[in-house]
């Protein structure tokens, strides 16, 4: 028998961690639970000051502000006015200001904004419905690609929205990310002028409007992002090819829950083994899926019933199983059929262990809360171990699997022969290929497999004619 010996180096668990959390940064308006942190990353909770927040981003920008806000209620007095005067700043300054809201939303705040900011409201009446987006792009064709931000997430603007009512928001950093939402935003527009008035003759939104096509897929801080947009992206198809993804535990947090087929697929994950829990709205009892939902999860789902509204959005799969693909869904867009197929929405999924744990942190605390009980805690064990080449002429041991500091891959083969081995993201992309000469009696050979991040991995061990996939999982 002839032993060779692979060592998969891969450094940066920790640089890893604060480069996702450089790029993307998260903010809940209620407090979270950080004893659900498993990676010492802990979620950021800002009450009552969402509008400093925003403002702060906009005061830093240089070129270009696009916003797409479903509605802004603000006054003076009203502690939310800073942001209209964080834009008039902006505009003053020789920054380029465009600005669409929903055309039936009160919106009360824009009356705040400089005369001379041009703003478009959406259509009413035949088959639009409603202009929902909550975004803002800052500095999108930047020459410093660093200063390309997105904001989005669930909240409006206004005071109880800013505190009282639960919301979820966040920041991203990535230039193509930014130009893709600049494509939608420009669709609703008419026009791709900066700071130039709408084109209301090439205006579209809802079900008029085309497609972006910047692509949906992107890799942000070392991690996969998948953006959507409503009615043109069939966004509740995503939504379920997303929950079937889940392995071990899922958690959604809604306000308008309608769509029995999300909440059947949820069930669907129960029946599979999965842990599930969930939070919604008092103003989702109305609906058929409260129904499906409650039959399965029984105490593991609570009703926010309060005087304010929980008004999150966001979906959960597989936080506490790094040998699955955790990731976080969240956006504008409630789970209703208005929302899939003629309101303006959109959508961001991120793939990354860690922005999935602060959502959890926050979901552990809000049910935690409004259940009046700890939320369960899902511990998931996972080890990948020995697996066989499809000829069953050599096994492989991968070990440790997950690991923090370096993986290593030891096999035994019948003969000796030629060998690569290939590294691949959880999107299928190549990273990189390693080669080693032909193996030699008890060789041993070490692989250096530098700049890799956190997460879910695929390695490809080609031996000859035989191959062998096997997932690895970097953890903390």
């Amino acid at each position: 028998m002839f032993l060779a010996l692979f060592v998969l180096l891969v450094y940066g668990r920790i640089s890893a961690q604060q480069n996702i959390t450089d790029k993307i940064k998260v903010f809940f308006n209620h407090p979270v639970d950080t004893s659900f942190s498993t990676t010492g990353i802990y979620a950021t909770f800002i009450t009552n000051t969402l509008s400093d927040t925003m403002s702060a981003y906009i005061n830093r920008a240089k070129y270009t502000v696009d916003v797409a806000q479903y509605d802004y209620t603000a006054n003076n007095t009203s502690g939310v006015g800073e942001f209209a005067a964080a834009i008039n700043n902006a505009y003053a300054r020789g920054v380029k200001v465009r600005w669409i809201c929903d055309g039936a939303a009160p919106n009360s705040g824009m009356n705040l904004l400089s005369s001379n900011i041009p703003t478009l409201p959406s259509p009413t009446g035949g088959n639009y419905n409603i202009m929902h987006n909550k975004f803002i792009i800052i500095d999108a064709n930047s020459p410093d690609s660093t200063n390309a931000i997105v904001w989005t997430g669930s909240s409006d603007w206004s005071v109880w929205m800013n505190a009282s009512d639960y919301n979820n928001n966040l920041s991203i950093q990535s230039k193509a990310l930014a130009k893709v939402y600049t494509q939608e935003f420009d669709i609703m527009w008419g026009d791709t002028v900066h700071g130039g008035a709408p084109n209301l003759a090439l205006s579209k939104f809802g079900p008029y409007k085309t497609k972006v096509t910047g692509g949906h897929v992107f890799t942000i801080g070392g991690s996969t992002v998948e953006v959507y947009f409503s009615p043109t992206d069939s966004v509740n198809n995503q939504i379920l090819s997303h929950i079937a993804t889940a392995k071990t535990d899922i958690y959604s947090a809604m306000y308008a829950f309608s769509e029995t087929s999300d909440a059947n697929m949820i069930v669907t994950t129960v029946k599979n083994g999965a842990f599930a829990a969930a939070i919604m709205d008092q103003y989702s009892l109305q609906y058929g899926a409260f129904t499906i939902m409650s039959n399965y999860l029984a105490s593991n789902l609570t009703i926010y019933s309060g005087s304010d509204i929980y008004h999150d959005k966001y979906l959960i799969i597989d936080p506490s199983n790094p040998c699955s693909d955790p990731m976080v869904l969240t956006g504008s867009h409630n789970w209703t059929a208005t929302a899939n197929s003629t309101n303006d929405e959109n959508t961001i999924i991120i793939h990354n262990d860690t922005i999935a744990n602060l959502y959890l942190q926050s979901f552990a605390e809000d049910f935690n809360v409004i259940s009046g009980g700890p939320l369960s805690r899902v511990t998931v064990p996972c080890a990948l171990g020995i697996a066989r080449l499809n000829n069953n002429s050599a096994s492989v041991e991968v070990y440790p699997n997950p690991y923090s500091d370096k993986a290593t891959i030891n096999y035994t083969l019948a003969d000796a022969e030629k060998v690569s081995a290939s590294v691949y993201d959880i999107m299928g992309q190549k990273i990189t290929t390693l080669v080693a000469d032909e193996m030699q009696d008890a060789g041993m050979h070490q692989l250096e497999f530098r700049g890799a991040l956190a997460g879910v991995y695929v390695l490809k061990l080609q031996v000859g004619q035989n191959s062998l996939v096997q997932k690895l999982v970097q953890v903390k």
